[in-house]
């Protein structure tokens, strides 16, 4: 956390032209988003145990916010294989394109602009259309000012001067009425303007021409909805005299002929049809933007690997989580088995799982492990770890835990592709239901090949899952009253207790811990 924070600070001093980070509107684009077909979209739960915020806060690096917006759902809602197939080449493409690569970026920078968070609500909301009935009435009313102004100029007569009035005042509410719809486009519709015309010019170079074929028929598709969305000008610059004079006589020419309620209308029944056009053309920002990012990611970390896909086993070599700053890398071989640790609390138990489970997340995802090594098949990434009681529906602890962990096993019986992570399971309840309830759900998920990694206090689980689980654990060395610890994974259960000794050293009163040792020995 503390690389996260100073890596963010050094950023604000360096790069001023950096697209500002609002977490809320990066999620926009995810939360709106169709899921149906993804792989796997990570629950609420896995995303606060895995620090998913922080994770995404480190390894972005896009220079625009529908960049951001885009990397935020590639990494929550996990993409099928064939999604992330010529990352390597792309990313090799661009490292060996350096000059081609930041003219890409200055582009993108472009839409670093706050207001670029909204324009994935143009093709995410529905927007706003006439019946065919008032299609009619603004049709009748665009030439009924002009109608009756011509007819006053050849038989000025008074009731044609009060007719073209009316008619003229109705226009005037329609118009305004309209503005404040038009006002509510404010964000987007300039923002998406800028869009188009910087994926032109991005999307033509190679690589893109070839990953993103299509863009070029899609940039066609709206270029007739740009020429719509061109007449609004939501940013009104009056810097003179003539310059207000110009917007009034612009302001009155529509109202008369009730040309901007028009347009808009049209406009808006365009944006509806061009959904599937206009979202390919922001996947193609952020896509292009993604792949800007990873690459640089990449130059800035100590060492990092391409996952390396099997059907057997797990295997990891000097794996590291990145948020932690001078983590302690560690190395395993599961040898096809689940595995269960042991170890005192702050000896590494929980950081462990989720490495493991951080770098499963991002070899899937941005197809990066941050390891020397990561050689795993595919798999579905499901957690228990940072639990909480849910006082707003009254739920216990141990009741919420229940109910994720039978999720766990529904999902384990669904499919055999799943990554199970728990951290101190069932630790709400007492101690003789907990070892068995646990032993019980802890057999049933390594079924059918289902992978666990599961850590626990309870040394008692070592024998009883001894035949299905492969052993590991952490540990702590107290030397001359002093606590310290190596956070290297070791093979084997843990053969020592040091919870009455870091009572000792924590000066608890030796009454205390000579009752405390005493009854201990009773149960060992």
């Amino acid at each position: 956390m503390n690389r996260l924070i100073s890596m963010l600070r050094s950023f604000k001093k360096t790069d001023s032209s950096l697209p500002v980070i609002n977490l809320a509107k990066i999620k926009w684009y995810f939360e709106n988003s169709d899921t149906s077909l993804a792989y796997q979209v990570l629950t609420e739960q896995t995303s606060t145990d895995l620090n998913f915020d922080e994770f995404f806060l480190y390894i972005n690096r896009t220079s625009s916010c529908v960049g951001q917006q885009y990397l935020y759902d590639r990494i929550r809602r996990i993409p099928h294989e064939s999604e992330i197939v010529g990352f390597e080449n792309t990313i090799l493409f661009l490292k060996n394109n350096q000059e081609w690569a930041v003219r890409c970026r200055n582009l993108l920078s472009k839409l670093a602009h706050d207001d670029a968070y909204y324009i994935c609500s143009l093709f995410q909301d529905t927007h706003p259309v006439l019946s065919p009935v008032m299609k009619q009435v603004f049709r009748i009313l665009q030439f009924m000012p002009l109608l009756f102004a011509l007819i006053f100029m050849v038989s000025p007569k008074t009731i044609w001067l009060l007719l073209t009035g009316g008619f003229f005042i109705t226009n005037l509410i329609f118009h305004y009425r309209n503005k404040k719809i038009q006002f509510s486009y404010l964000y987007s519709i300039p923002q998406f303007l800028k869009l188009v015309s910087i994926i032109g010019k991005v999307s033509s170079e190679n690589p893109f021409n070839k990953t993103h074929s299509d863009i070029k028929s899609h940039l066609l598709s709206v270029q007739s909805l740009v020429r719509k969305l061109s007449f609004f000008k939501f940013e009104l610059k009056i810097e003179n005299d003539l310059a207000a004079l110009a917007y009034i006589i612009k302001e009155l020419v529509s109202v008369f002929f009730l040309y901007e309620p028009n347009i808009l209308f049209r406009s808006f029944q365009m944006l509806n049809e061009k959904r599937t056009e206009i979202e390919s053309i922001f996947a193609c920002a952020g896509h292009i933007d993604l792949l800007l990012s990873i690459a640089h990611l990449q130059e800035e970390l100590p060492y990092f690997c391409k996952p390396q896909w099997t059907d057997e086993g797990f295997r990891m070599v000097d794996a590291y989580h990145p948020l932690i700053e001078h983590c302690i890398p560690n190395t395993l071989d599961t040898g096809g088995k689940s595995i269960l640790l042991t170890g005192s609390n702050m000896s590494g138990k929980t950081t462990f799982i989720r490495t493991v489970a951080i770098n499963m997340l991002s070899a899937q995802t941005i197809g990066l492990c941050f390891a020397r090594s990561f050689c795993v098949r595919r798999m579905k990434i499901h957690s228990a770890i940072n639990l909480n009681d849910n006082l707003s529906e009254s739920q216990s602890f141990y009741m919420k835990e229940v109910l994720i962990v039978k999720e766990m096993l529904e999902e384990s019986h669904r499919c055999a592709d799943n990554l199970f992570v728990l951290d101190e399971i069932y630790k709400g309840t007492n101690t003789p239901e907990r070892i068995a309830a646990s032993k019980a759900v802890l057999s049933a998920l390594a079924r059918n090949g289902n992978m666990v990694f599961v850590s626990t206090h309870d040394i008692e689980l070592a024998d009883l899952l001894s035949e299905e689980y492969e052993l590991y654990h952490f540990c702590e060395q107290i030397e001359q009253n002093r606590l310290s610890f190596d956070y290297l994974l070791k093979h084997g259960r843990l053969t020592h207790r040091n919870a009455i000794k870091l009572l000792e050293i924590a000066n608890y009163p030796k009454n205390v811990i000579t009752e405390a040792t005493a009854i201990v020995g009773k149960f060992l």
